[in-house]
């Protein structure tokens, strides 16, 4: 089902107030077909006796059950019999969009539940829930927090130790020292004065929270606010001028310059605004920017194909811009909606590039000249990419597949290539562009099945020991037992 489909679905969905009774047995479409949405104790006796079975019909009723109770129970079924990567997703997502906060409070018990390796890339999350309207949401994070937590989200949970209501405040100043122990920052929540008399009965042992750690949370942060503004900077660097260039002429070719800081300065705004707001997270940012550059590409390489200079320029100025607009709102609709998992972000780059080469060679085997062959390149790179990410986003796939792939289609694709231009020199035949296909094929059929022979338990991404997060070096008192190296990886190559 294509994406434009669900986001009409999901409108009709939340626009529509069934009488509750009737919208209980109401049937959910998947794929035309009206399955029966189980009631809550089938759910239960579902859950308990096959998760196999139980997996779809959990994950469809923790989405889009009418019943907030359906969802909650659903969501906490989730946690206790089926805990993964999708089912972190799923709760993450009811605890930051849904509208009634029984969903939203099973959703941040969820993350607590399913464990640290699987909700860590979720803490920014349950921190923003800390500022939750309902106090049972803000309760709950706190103990999701506790228990998986990271310590970049210390300083959060520390500042509602001072909450004016003094239980709730106990029950902060509980998980901190929860956090205290099981991250080893014992060192860092001692005083080295004994705390102020106080004439309230507000816990005071605790010190502020940036007194433990620097705001790890809010480097992470700056990093997906930073990371939209250099995309949303280079967006408006490219298609001001070229779109000046196109249609005004001489004089809007001399304009370009203003056109691309004008459009440079409103992109880098807009886009890293949003990503202060929503895109929270690196890897929320990156989808973004990920889905945004396909889009442009694959209009760019549209325009190519239109026809020769200067009726090509002119059509790729107009459809890379519709490009970039309408891939950079996709992208927005994933992070809105479900996130894609790493794994898929890595594979709709590896199809981007592995599709693209591959079609750019078949295209000049068969005689088109550089222009259109490039302009192949980059439709067929941008279409594959966005809808191989599309279709995975849920998909827990690990690096070790993605990487053998691309690696293997680019090996084989590539020796093909210099064995078949070193036979036949430049005229390459119709003959050569198909070896070399296969060659991109074969190589990357056997690099994946030799990826995913591999132990998925040693797996980064499936094993949760990479992460798409900032540096947080030196965020850690020197003091504290704590020394384990930190996972780091950075996005890169988008452009």
């Amino acid at each position: 089902m294509s994406l434009p489909l669900l986001l009409c679905l999901s409108a009709l969905a939340a626009s529509a107030t069934p009488d509750p009774a009737a919208a209980a047995s109401a049937p959910v479409v998947v794929n035309g077909e009206p399955p029966a949405l189980p009631s809550d104790d089938e759910l239960r006796a579902l859950a308990d006796k096959d998760i196999g079975a139980a997996r779809a019909p959990l994950r469809r009723a923790a989405r889009t059950a009418p019943l907030p109770a359906t969802r909650a129970l659903a969501l906490r079924l989730l946690a206790t019999a089926d805990a993964s990567t999708a089912t972190a997703r799923i709760c993450a997502r009811a605890l930051r969009l849904d509208d009634d906060a029984l969903v939203r409070r099973s959703g941040a018990e969820c993350l607590g539940r399913v464990g640290a390796r699987l909700a860590s890339p979720h803490t920014a999350a349950l921190a923003g829930s800390l500022q939750d309207p309902s106090l049972d949401v803000i309760t709950m994070a706190g103990w999701a927090l506790a228990s998986v937590g990271d310590a970049g989200s210390v300083h959060e949970v520390v500042a509602l130790v001072s909450h004016p209501d003094p239980r709730v405040a106990r029950l902060f100043r509980g998980y901190a020292e929860r956090m205290r122990d099981r991250l080893g920052l014992s060192d860092a929540l001692k005083t080295s004065e004994p705390a102020p008399a106080s004439t309230s009965d507000q816990p005071t042992a605790v010190p502020p929270g940036v007194a433990l750690t620097f705001p790890a949370r809010g480097i992470d942060v700056a990093a997906s606010t930073g990371w939209l503004g250099v995309y949303g900077a280079m967006a408006g660097w490219f298609h001001g001028p070229l779109l000046l260039a196109a249609h005004g002429g001489e004089a809007g070719a001399n304009a370009g310059s203003l056109a691309a800081l004008g459009l440079a300065a409103l992109g880098a705004a807009s886009l890293s605004g949003y990503g202060f707001a929503r895109a929270d997270s690196l890897p929320l940012a990156h989808t973004v920017v990920q889905f945004g550059t396909l889009g442009a590409m694959a209009g760019y390489g549209g325009g190519q194909l239109v026809g020769f200079a200067p009726t090509s320029a002119v059509a790729s100025a107009n459809l890379s811009l519709v490009g970039t607009l309408v891939g950079t709102g996709v992208g927005i609709a994933f992070v809105e909606l479900d996130p894609p998992t790493l794994g898929a972000l890595s594979a709709g780059m590896s199809a981007s590039i592995l599709v693209g080469a591959s079609a750019a060679t078949l295209a000049s085997s068969y005689g088109y000249p550089f222009d259109q062959s490039l302009g192949v390149m980059l439709v067929t790179g941008g279409v594959a990419g966005g809808a191989a990410t599309a279709l995975l986003s849920r998909q827990d796939i690990g690096l070790f597949p993605v990487a053998l792939s691309g690696l293997g289609g680019l090996a084989l694709g590539g020796g093909s290539a210099l064995l078949m231009y070193g036979v036949e020199g430049t005229s390459a035949t119709e003959a050569t562009g198909w070896v070399i296909l296969s060659g991109f094929a074969v190589g990357t059929a056997l690099g994946g099945a030799a990826g995913w022979a591999l132990p998925r338990e040693l797996d980064p991404l499936l094993a949760g020991t990479l992460k798409l997060n900032p540096p947080t070096l030196a965020l850690l008192p020197p003091g504290g037992p704590r020394r384990e190296a930190t996972p780091i990886a950075m996005i890169s190559g988008s452009f």
